[in-house]
Parts: structure tokens; C-alpha cells; sequence
């Protein structure tokens, strides 16, 4: 005959009082809410940073207007059968836990008896256990109705988080903006200006509708890599969208850490060749689309403003010599209405 080891029961017991215990934090479907409640507040968010983007004067992107309205419509209806689902089950859960208590609370007074608690557990654990796999069963389902909206949304945000930090890097270039030029894309980079790695300048690669522009923007001449030095900031090299022949992709290093960008110069650039690394988790290989889109106008159709009809024309009509040496005048920048001959200092008003 065998003997009930008494230490055995109890564990079990305490046990099966755990697993009963963590079940109540599960019953009312937590997650899903949480869930619900994340996504519409990030929802209510959404107009507004698209507004401030707006505001900013970011002219591309135009999909994120429409995307706000389908996002917002979806969500709608999705959040009201969500909702409503989570009320009904959690209540049928609860009131499933609520006779299970009576069940535990039973189970307690067995402590001193051991084969009647053994024996006892076992229908009250498979109890548990079937409420805890419909309730599995259900977060799974609704995690299905929710469907990729909240990372539609999350997705949505990250954009605007990217072009919020464009803005912000241009607003502390140091060098001023074409009239009628819109930034597209900015990116951390590095210049691989020597091929030497640390002597090479990092900073920010600019992508508008009229030129690629890198300016360094880092703190030199560190002792030992890591104290004191200054901060450098200026614009390295510009280059006109037009005199790009050519812009190569690669992923480069060790599994292919290294976005890599290759560009063929045409005749009246700065240089023939220039090669930049992107970083910050930028791929290469998007960049060099973007800017093949750019180049070939791919990208009007996304801009949500349309060009200044008198700035777009005060642009064409500027004057790109000067009226007295015949020294070639720099281009026009956003909200400049003279141009200063760097020659001769003959002020030509635009």
C-alpha cells in the first residue's frame, strides 16, 4: 500500500494556488486592452504631428493625409467589436473564476488530509487549465480582428518621427536652403573622403528635389577618440540633382554592416566620384532608389504642397551671370530678393 507523502500534497497544492492566482490577472484580457487603448491614443495624436510637419514646410509625403482618414475609419469600427468582445468574454471568464474560487476555497480546508486533496486537485487543475486555454484562445482571436492596424499605426508614427528629425537637421544647418527647395530625406553619414576611416568626415546627407548636399556636422579633434575637442560644422560639397550619372548601392564589411553609396559625377560637379556611407540604420539600398526617383520626377506626385507659382518664378528669372563683370552668380536661396556678385560686389535685385 502506498503512503501519501504529506509535503507532496501541500506543494502541489501551493502550486496549483499560483498558477490559480496569476489566472485572475488574465481573466479581464489586459493585453488586448492595453493594446486598444495604445493605438487609440497614438491614433488622436496623428493629425496633429502631420499638421506640425506641414507647418515645418515638409511638401512630400502626401499619402500621410489619406492614411490618417483610412487609418481612423478602420479603427472605428475595429475598436467598437473589440471592445465589445472583451466586455463579453471577460464576463463569461469571470464568472467561470468566480466558481472556481468556490472549488480553491474547498481545496484549502483538505490541507490536513492529503489523499482527499490529491485526489481532489485534480478535476479543480483541469478546470483552471480549460479556462486558461480559452482564454488563450481568445486573446489569439482578437489579436486576429485587430489585425496590422496598431503596427500600421506604429508604422505611420515612425515616419513622422523621420521626418520630424529632417527638419530638425535642417534647422540647424549651416548653410541656407535654395528658393523653392523642399528637403526630402536627411541622413547621418559619413564622407569617405580619404578612405582612412576616423579622418574622414561624418555628418548629415541632405536629399531635396534640387540637389544632395553633405555637411559635416561632429565633434574633432578628441584626445584619445574621447575628450575635449570642438564642434565642426560645415558644408562639405553640394551637388546639383542633374550632374548625378550614376548612384550605386552596396552592403559592405562584416555581414554587410556598412551601407554603402557610390556616386558618378557628370561634368561642372565638384568631383568625379564621391562615395558615402549612410548610418543610423539607414539602407543604402533605399536611399539610392529615392534618389533615382527624385532625379527622375517619380516623386511629384507625393508632394501634399505644391510650389509658390511667384517664388517658382522669381527662381527661373533669376539672373545667373552678373549684369557687370559676367561673373557667375550664386544660386538663389529660400526668402533671399537680392543676389550679391561675389566678384565685383554689384548687388542685383530679384
Amino acid at each position: 500500500m502506498t503512503t501519501q507523502d504529506p509535503n507532496a500534497s501541500v506543494a502541489a497544492h501551493e502550486a496549483l494556488q499560483r498558477q490559480w492566482k496569476d489566472l485572475f490577472g488574465k481573466i479581464s484580457l489586459p493585453d488586448i486592452s492595453h493594446t486598444v487603448t495604445d493605438t487609440s491614443d497614438k491614433l488622436q495624436k496623428l493629425p496633429e504631428q502631420i499638421v506640425r510637419i506641414r507647418q515645418r514646410g515638409y511638401v512630400f509625403a502626401s499619402y500621410l493625409e489619406q492614411k490618417r482618414d483610412v487609418l481612423v475609419k478602420r479603427w472605428d469600427d475595429i475598436k467598437r467589436n473589440i471592445l465589445s468582445s472583451i466586455l463579453s468574454e471577460s464576463g463569461t471568464f469571470r464568472t467561470e473564476y468566480n466558481r472556481i474560487d468556490s472549488l480553491m476555497t474547498d481545496l484549502g480546508r483538505l490541507i490536513s488530509n492529503p489523499a482527499t486533496l490529491d485526489s481532489s486537485m485534480g478535476p479543480v487543475k483541469q478546470r483552471i487549465t480549460d479556462l486558461e486555454n480559452r482564454i488563450e484562445a481568445t486573446e489569439k482571436k482578437l489579436k486576429t480582428d485587430l489585425g496590422s492596424l496598431p503596427a500600421d499605426v506604429d508604422q505611420t508614427l515612425k515616419q513622422l518621427t523621420d521626418i520630424t528629425w529632417y527638419l530638425d537637421q535642417k534647422d540647424e544647418a549651416s548653410f541656407k536652403f535654395l528658393a523653392g527647395e523642399s528637403l526630402f530625406l536627411a541622413a547621418k553619414a559619413e564622407w569617405v573622403e580619404t578612405g582612412k576611416g576616423k579622418t574622414d568626415p561624418d555628418g548629415i546627407l541632405y536629399l531635396s528635389d534640387q540637389r544632395l548636399v553633405f555637411e559635416q556636422k561632429e565633434t574633432t579633434g578628441k584626445t584619445l577618440g574621447l575628450f575635449g575637442g570642438k564642434k565642426t560644422q560645415e558644408l562639405k560639397w553640394e551637388v546639383p540633382l542633374n550632374l548625378i550619372a550614376e548612384v550605386k548601392a552596396e552592403n559592405k564589411g562584416l555581414f554587410g554592416g556598412k551601407d554603402m553609396l557610390y556616386f558618378t559625377l557628370k561634368s561642372g560637379a565638384p568631383f568625379s566620384q564621391i562615395t558615402v556611407e549612410v548610418k543610423g540604420g539607414v539602407a543604402c539600398k533605399f536611399w539610392a532608389a529615392q534618389i533615382q526617383r527624385m532625379i527622375s520626377g517619380n516623386t511629384k506626385d507625393e508632394r501634399a504642397i505644391q510650389p509658390d507659382a511667384e517664388e517658382l518664378k522669381a527662381i527661373k528669372q533669376a539672373p545667373t551671370a552678373c549684369p557687370s563683370c559676367g561673373g557667375t552668380l550664386p544660386m538663389l536661396v529660400a526668402g533671399q530678393n537680392q543676389i550679391d556678385c561675389g566678384y565685383c560686389g554689384t548687388v542685383i535685385r530679384v
